[in-house]
């Protein structure tokens, strides 16, 4: 029995042990002579492994590990030709800790060209050969010139032999980024490079008898790819005016903001967040596309008729080391007829008088000169007979009330009309209504008093004026006339007419 007990307590600790998580004892890594800050190292697999409550750790303060398993430099680091070593540890609630050993593998440019391992084949026959690549890492602040790879031949008997490299980054467009040392094939950067402006470079390197001057191997093309870093903050593309109805519901579409970054595309570099900075009482956006909606019904343009918020846009997804702008959008409203004409009296009481008895004002709070603000007057009550028309003011959205029938005393001397003010369009957004308001209108009596206006005086007082003058006329002619009866009847010649003063002198004797 107690042989029985000792082998289930073996055989628990065995299944506990292959149940525990642990890594592989080890793992080699290609590397590059040197790792830039941020650059991957190596991926790590764990077997077993709880993913929620495994904690791995890296023993080289060089380097950190993420939950992924991803290793990352944290600083510069130098790989040397003998390779680097340092060890990731792995533990999970277990306690057990399980350790793997990581081992750099120094490797100059391409691998399969480095000294003693088979390079380029000795004769000219064309192999099918898979560009090599070479990376670096843009605006890397080092001591310039810097080797980055050395490429040779492998061949014993090649003992004197020369290397030329031409292409993009050498002799031509951009010159003077890289060099070779043609003894030794050493590889060299001259001086910081920029991705966004030139993302990769491709030359070709030759080896050539030093001798003879006769080349000995075929050509080796070589891409060398600038990785990227963040170094771009994200741009705004596109005007950020955007117009959204007033009293909209919420979660109503605004706009879209757009964003650019110059950074390498499938990175985080490029990963935009965007937040409101100010505005979120009444807007909010969407972290990851930008479109801005409302987040209230009560958005009112007679209140307020722009709203002006501010949009921050990160890269990193937002991260607190990531490159950020921010800038301002205005959200303008645009008008409902939410707001009925109202009017400026309670009531109103006219004589009539004349054609047009009455001027009604009004006033409205939507947007000028439309037709949710232009007025349109209705009489509801009192107009059975067709007596009265009313008309819209356009300059001043009045209305106007004018007779259209007399109005008979005898049959009514008061005449109760309601006029409602309505507006070119219909209500909508608002819960009022079209506001009426009572016109009381007295008639008069037709008592044979008669008014007159201008144009009447001015019929009645053109008849008598011609009288007038014809009588003065006459008047003068008749002054006229008795003066020159006067001339052949002075003193008490009895109507005989005097001779004239320019008879002979005997004549004039003669009646003496």
């Amino acid at each position: 029995m107690w042989k029985f007990l000792i082998f289930t307590i073996c055989l628990t600790q065995i299944l506990s042990c292959v149940e525990s998580c642990f890594l592989q004892r080890s793992l080699y890594v290609n590397s590059p002579g040197r790792f830039r800050p941020g650059h991957h190292v190596a991926k790590i697999e764990t077997v077993g492994c709880d993913a929620k409550s495994t904690r791995l750790t890296v023993k080289d303060p060089s380097f950190t590990i993420k939950c992924n398993g991803e290793v990352v430099a944290l600083t510069s680091v130098l790989v040397g030709e003998g390779g680097r070593t340092f060890s990731v540890c792995a533990q999970d609630k277990s306690g057990r800790e399980s350790k793997m050993e990581v081992h750099l593998v120094r490797s100059t440019m391409p691998k399969r060209h480095r000294r003693g391992q088979g390079s380029l084949n000795r004769s000219k026959r064309r192999r099918d050969w898979r560009r090599p690549t070479l990376n670096i890492l843009e605006n890397y602040k080092g001591n310039y010139p810097e080797e980055l790879s050395t490429i040779v031949i492998d061949a014993a008997e090649y003992r004197d032999v020369y290397y030329t490299i031409e292409g993009e980054g050498v002799d031509t467009y951009p010159t003077g980024v890289f060099s070779m040392d043609t003894d030794t094939g050493a590889l060299f950067l001259l001086k910081a490079v920029d991705r966004e402006e030139f993302p990769e470079y491709d030359f070709v390197v030759r080896a050539f008898d030093k001798h003879t001057n006769v080349e000995l191997e075929e050509e080796l093309p070589l891409t060398v790819i600038v990785d990227d870093v963040n170094d771009n903050a994200p741009e705004f593309v596109g005007p950020l005016q955007f117009t959204v109805p007033e009293h909209c519901s919420a979660g109503t579409v605004v706009g879209v903001v757009s964003a650019t970054d110059r950074d390498q595309i499938g990175t985080d570099h490029v990963k935009i967040k965007y937040t409101l900075v100010s505005g979120s009482d009444m807007f909010t956006i969407h972290p990851e596309t930008g479109v801005i909606t409302t987040t209230t019904n009560t958005l009112d343009r007679e209140l307020k008729d722009n709203h002006v918020v501010t949009v921050k846009i990160q890269d990193m997804n937002g991260a607190p080391n990531g490159l950020f702008a921010t800038s301002t959008a205005t959200i303008a409203l645009s008008d409902i007829n939410d707001n009925p004409p109202t009017f400026m009296k309670s009531s109103y009481n006219v004589t009539e008088s004349e054609k047009r008895l009455l001027q009604i004002p009004v006033q409205d709070k939507d947007l000028i000169n439309t037709s949710n603000w232009m007025s349109k007057f209705v009489t509801t009550k009192g107009n059975e007979n067709g007596n009265f028309r009313i008309v819209t003011d356009p300059q001043t959205n009045e209305g106007l009330l004018y007779i259209s029938k007399p109005l008979d005393y005898e049959k009514t001397n008061d005449v109760q009309l309601q006029i409602t003010a309505q507006n070119v369009a219909s209500l909508n957004g608002s819960s009022a209504t079209w506001q009426s308001i009572p016109v009381d209108v007295n008639v008069k009596r037709g008592d044979g008093s008669v008014s007159f206006g201008l144009l009447g005086i001015m019929t009645i007082l053109c008849p008598v004026v011609l009288l007038l003058l014809f009588f003065l006329v006459l008047v003068f002619f008749c002054l006229k006339k008795r003066e020159k009866l006067q001339l052949y009847d002075s003193g008490d010649t009895g109507g005989i007419p005097l001779k004239s003063n320019t008879e002979a002198p005997e004549d004039s004797m003669a009646w003496e």
